[in-house]
């Protein structure tokens, strides 16, 4: 064990005379220092409330310092699953994979989370056409470090990616098709610090499909999902097609006819042209994670012969139990049944069947004469689903009704606490069997009152603790078990981030899905630990320099830049400014703050689509103050041409690149990767600027005449020659202009 130090080291005299020794150095002017002078006075207060406030702090415990951080509003983060986007291969036929399939990656277990329907169909080519070239990146496709332009280098308005399938897709079946994205450029997205706020694209795309009853023909295709927005960032396509396909020829894939997705650019306006790396079809994310139980609530109409039916993984292979909510709120169990029709009217039964091809759990309820008809409401009925090897372990125990009771539950480690359910039985007179009441999770008793029913799950200890009647009540006494979780789920950390192509098992015995072969194109990731107390007490250190109010200019450029979503190079906030003021040193606008922002991009100029100005504007919204009025608005570039007149040393006369070069360098936007960084905005472009900037060649004599040309709007020249530029405004250079002249020839 460590050993702990102690804090309580320094007794008041010593703490008194240390800073009576220190009286010289701080302040050398104070020459009394007897008992009567007022600051010997202070000096023995201090130390008397530094001794007290030792010996506390050499009591601070673990527990003290949470309690701490929860007066702080800071709350210890859980371990987070990691996720994977999954791809399937190898269908003969339609093959429906419900949510919560099961697959391992070695011993890490991942689970969908969402029902697929995998189609048979092969992604067989990919064709990128644009106005002046088609081109077929098919091969790329299986290499992920090879992009290519999925709509051109330039992506102009009309170009097309042409997707190619070796059958026909089936209509009336939503297709997922994923997308992975280049992403390994040198700024990067920016993450919120608190929540997310919806990407809105600059730009518009449709997908069509080759299909007509008539001939040929390109159709639309009902699209219910778009995470890429357009082709902007990673994510995946939902799709779904109302007629048949029909199979046609595709330039330059002319060996044999295909069935056809066409993504076509509507309207242009990307600030990054998109790079794909990877296309895959018959996709869906997964999650590391075991659910050994789970409930899934449905509503009742109160009409007979009720139908509640789930396509998941858990309800269809595991061991089912359904309640309805009784009129006080409480749950009963309901009875299964082989057949509804037997039983009588005031059976609280129900009867369960599976379909082995859509593997749809369904329950089927009573008519009133034969089983009786839940009770109408919203969330009145809950389907309870578990593993066989959970049957024993949901059992935690049983009350003695005695306080502060214990369960320890082992299966419960590293359980993720947001799908913890348990519920507490009682007995009810005339009522065979438990009335089950759901107890809510907190994380301690500080707020419990005496009837509430909490309890808390202790991670370190695998352990359920209830109350004592006074914060917390205690379950219910019973001679049987009658305390149980009815859902959990375990896993997190940063094991599940595991490799590209290491998940590739199905943890099932269903021959059918046996055969489907999987893989995950992309590494794992997000999986995270559970937060310590020191990584907390670092989080707050660290959140105490983390703007989430948005007041002074500072703020909202540090807002702005860290827009969910969006790579955003640079970001100017002009306070008191509002778009088309004409001198914003002779005028100022109250309440107003005009925010200049300007996009990542492999142009020279990049500009802001209308879209990314109204992410921005709408992520600032959350943050800005409610009486001022927030405007974003791109930059507005100003091109500056320099003319110079440069002596230089004989051997350099032929040599103007070096201070071209160095113009570039100078009279550019954006900060470069070599460490240069991007003219300041608004900053006016001085000749003593461009005088310094060649004067330190080397080669260099002297400059002997320079003048500055400009074109954009905002600016102006002064009397002096120099170029005003507006408090948006950006510089870019234009086609300079350099003559060299021989100091041998002046």
């Amino acid at each position: 064990m460590l050993p702990i130090p102690n804090l309580d080291d320094r007794y008041f005299d010593q703490i008194v005379q240390d800073a009576r020794k220190a009286i010289p150095k701080l302040f050398p002017q104070w020459t009394d220092e007897n008992a009567h002078d007022p600051g010997i006075t202070l000096i023995e207060l201090m130390s008397w409330m530094t001794e007290v406030q030792q010996y506390y702090l050499n009591r601070i415990t673990e527990k003290n310092e949470r309690k701490f951080l929860k007066l702080l509003g800071i709350h210890l983060k859980e371990s987070v699953s990691a996720r994977a986007q999954l791809a399937f291969t190898g269908m003969q036929e339609l093959q429906v994979l419900p949510k919560g399939t099961r697959l391992a990656a070695m011993d890490q277990l991942f689970e969908t989370v969402e029902t697929l329907q995998a189609v048979p169909s092969t992604l067989d080519k990919i064709i990128v056409r644009t106005a002046v070239a088609a081109s077929d990146y098919t091969s790329s496709n299986d290499h992920a470090s090879i992009a290519y332009y999925a709509l051109g280098p330039d992506a102009k308005s009309g170009s097309k990616l042409y997707l190619g399938f070796d059958r026909e897709l089936p209509t009336g079946i939503p297709i997922s098709i994923s997308f992975k994205l280049f992403d390994g450029y040198p700024v990067p997205v920016g993450v919120a610090a608190n929540g997310m706020s919806e990407m809105i694209s600059s730009v518009g795309v449709s997908w069509k499909y080759v299909g007509s009853e008539d001939g040929e023909g390109w159709l639309p295709v009902e699209l219910l999902r778009d995470t890429t927005m357009h082709l902007s960032q990673t994510g995946q396509i939902l799709l779904c097609l109302d007629k048949p396909m029909r199979p046609m020829l595709v330039h330059p894939a002319n060996d044999k006819r295909r069935y056809w997705l066409c993504c076509t650019l509507e309207s242009d306006g990307y600030e990054l042209a998109p790079k794909i790396e990877q296309i895959h079809i018959n996709t869906v994310e997964a999650v590391q994670r075991t659910t050994w139980s789970e409930a899934i609530v449905f509503d009742s109409s109160g009409e007979a012969g009720i139908i509640c039916s789930r396509v998941a993984h858990l309800p269809y292979y595991g061991l089912n139990l359904v309640q309805v909510r009784e009129a006080g709120g409480d749950w009963r169990d309901w009875q299964a049944v082989t057949d509804i029709r037997n039983s009588g009217p005031d059976d609280c039964s129900y009867e369960l069947s599976r379909d082995p091809l859509l593997k749809t759990t369904e329950i089927r309820f009573g008519d009133g004469q034969h089983g009786a008809i839940p009770t109408m409401g919203k969330q009145t009925i809950r389907l309870i689903s578990y593993v066989p090897d959970f049957e024993l372990d949901r059992w935690i125990g049983g009350s003695n009704g005695l306080p502060q009771q214990e369960f320890e539950v082992k299966r419960a480690q590293r359980c993720l606490k947001d799908s913890l359910l348990l519920q507490v039985g009682r007995r009810e007179p005339g009522i065979s069997g438990f009335i089950w009441e759901d107890w809510t999770r907190v994380e301690d008793f500080d707020q419990s009152g005496s009837e509430d029913r909490h309890y808390v799950w202790d991670e370190a200890n695998y352990v359920f603790r209830f109350g004592n009647n006074e914060e917390g009540w205690i379950p219910h006494d019973s001679d049987q078990d009658n305390l149980r979780i009815i859902s959990l789920q375990t896993g997190g950390g940063q094991r599940g981030n595991v490799k590209d192509g290491l998940i590739s098992e199905f943890v099932t015995d269903d021959p059918e899905i046996q055969r489907i072969s999987v893989i995950n194109p992309t590494p794992a990731s997000g999986g995270t630990e559970a937060e310590s107390v020191e990584e907390a007490k670092h989080r707050v250190r660290r959140d105490l320099h983390t703007p989430y109010r948005a007041v002074t200019a500072e703020d909202y450029e540090a807002i702005a830049r860290a827009t969910p979503g969006l790579r955003v190079a640079r970001v100017k906030a002009i306070p008191l400014y509002k778009p088309g003021m004409v001198e914003q040193e002779q005028s100022k606008s109250a309440a107003q703050m005009t925010v200049v922002v300007v996009p990542y991009s492999e142009s020279s100029q990049p500009k802001a689509g209308v879209g990314f100005l109204r992410t921005v504007s709408k992520h600032l919204e959350l943050h800005r103050l409610l009486t001022t009025e927030l405007h974003v608005i791109p930059a507005e570039y100003i091109k500056i041409t320099v003319h110079a007149v440069v002596v230089v040393e004989p051997q350099l006369k032929e040599e103007p690149r070096r201070i071209l070069h160095e113009l570039y360098g100078l009279l550019q936007p954006l900060d470069r990767t070599d460490g240069s960084t991007g003219w300041t905005f608004g900053r006016a472009v001085y000749k003593g600027d461009i005088y310094g900037a060649i004067s330190r060649l080397k080669g260099v004599v002297y400059v002997q005449d320079v003048w500055i040309d400009f074109e954009g709007t905002g600016a102006r020249k002064n009397a002096s020659g120099d170029i005003l530029i507006p408090p948006y405004g950006l510089v870019t250079s234009g086609e300079h202009q350099v003559e060299l002249i021989s100091k041998a020839d002046v």
